[in-house]
């Protein structure tokens, strides 16, 4: 399946040739460009380079935040490198002391850079971290497998890095890490756990409210997902020889949940550019650029996920263990919980991360929140102007709340 994907992106490589032409010609002459027709050829192969591009990395390329009406720079550092992950700092030019956050982006099938917005909004206020995964197909087989176990203790590392009082934010499949890392942390009486968790519409119990997701990992076996979706890398990439469930199948299935959303949001963009509508026809560009920008994922991780995750429940089941011990979410008793959800979230819909404040029985009262953002999606919930305006405030409020209180201001 992989080399059957990259011969097609090789073969279709004289057409994405002709396109740049094509537009670029369209782009340098003006008068082209003045009319409806010539807007909307322009649209066409725009569109067509977009869709048939063969995926690279994207970049963050964050380099100034506005904090109190200010411009200051930014510098992305890595702090700590892994076979499978580096961790990221946005050092920012400025000495002004801020709380430290951690953002666990997800590896479920797209780059950490698709949390920039996220990044950008938590760099108003906070010192920002984030896990930045690598993609398994640049990942050579000498490293061995990622699963589970090792992702908590990369996160653990991490935390340890970092150092005490640290603010964790984990956006979608990563809840179910961070419950298990602040359980963990917890329990050892580790100087450097969580001060405060956010799970952010995570499957932290998915039996709460399913979803097309919960559906097709209960209605199918582990075998019916490794026969039908892992494949290997082929030659050519730092990674062959690995079996990986591949970015290129994760996007068709992302996108085949809603085919009629992406549809119509691709004819908007045609009409935007016959009436030049930049604004909108910028907003299509940088959301698509992002969102068919996927890694490969470890077939150990993969399959394990699926039957630990949305099949077996472990996490709420109170079962799943770490190295062998097992993780009690009873043992959160000084990490402050706040759960984030989205209305109209069709991935882990709202219920699933809410979930959380009941298995976290022996956390204060004081130290539960919840917020449900309403009329966003699973998108909406760390990125776009919902994030920015209604979501990342509460976020903020309740991390400064828990550094006050622990006297760091």
């Amino acid at each position: 399946m992989y080399t059957m994907y990259d011969n097609m992106s090789y073969l279709m490589e004289p057409s994405r040739r002709l396109a740049q032409i094509f537009r670029r010609y369209l782009r340098d002459h003006s008068t082209a460009m003045n009319y409806a027709p010539g807007r909307f050829s322009e649209g066409l192969a725009d569109m067509f380079l977009r869709t048939t591009k063969y995926v690279q990395k994207p970049e963050f390329n964050i380099d100034a935040v506005t904090v109190d009406n200010q411009t200051v720079q930014v510098y992305q550092t890595t702090v700590l490198k892994k076979d499978f992950c580096n961790l990221i700092k946005f050092k920012k030019d400025t000495d002004k002391k801020e709380p430290k956050v951690l953002i666990i982006s997800p590896v479920s099938g797209h780059f950490a850079t698709l949390q920039r917005d996220t990044v950008k909004r938590m760099l108003q206020s906070c010192e920002v971290y984030i896990t930045d995964w690598k993609s398994l197909r640049d990942v050579p087989l000498s490293a061995g497998n990622f699963d589970l176990d090792m992702y908590l203790s990369y996160l653990i590392d991490f935390m340890h890095k970092i150092g005490p009082n640290t603010h964790v934010m984990a956006i979608c499949q990563p809840a179910v890490q961070v419950m298990a890392l602040a359980a963990v942390m917890d329990e050892a009486d580790d100087p450097c756990m969580p001060t405060t968790i956010v799970p952010m519409g995570g499957p932290i119990d998915p039996r709460a409210n399913k979803t097309q997701v919960n559906i097709l990992a209960e209605t199918h076996s582990l075998s019916w997902f490794e026969k039908n979706f892992l494949t290997i890398v082929p030659e050519g990439h730092i990674g062959v020889g690995r079996r990986v469930y591949p970015g290129f199948v994760q996007i068709t299935a992302f996108i085949n949940m809603n085919p009629e959303s992406h549809y119509r949001k691709h004819i908007q963009f045609l009409e935007d550019k016959i009436f030049n509508n930049q604004a909108a026809i910028n907003k299509h560009a940088e959301f698509y650029d992002e969102y068919l920008s996927v890694l490969d994922m470890d077939d150990v991780y993969y399959l394990q996920t699926i039957e630990k995750v949305f099949q077996t429940y472990e996490l709420p089941r109170g079962v799943m263990k770490y190295k062998g011990q097992t993780i009690n979410l009873k043992s959160i008793r000084r990490c402050a919980l706040l759960t984030v959800e989205g209305e109209k979230d069709d991935i882990s819909a709202p219920g699933q991360s809410f979930a959380a404040h009941a298995l976290c029985s022996n956390l204060p009262k004081k130290m539960h929140d919840h917020y449900l953002q309403p009329g966003v999606g699973h998108y909406g919930v760390f990125s776009g102007s919902k994030w920015r305006t209604s979501v990342a405030p509460k976020v903020e409020e309740f991390i400064y709340k828990f550094d006050k209180e622990r006297g760091i201001y």
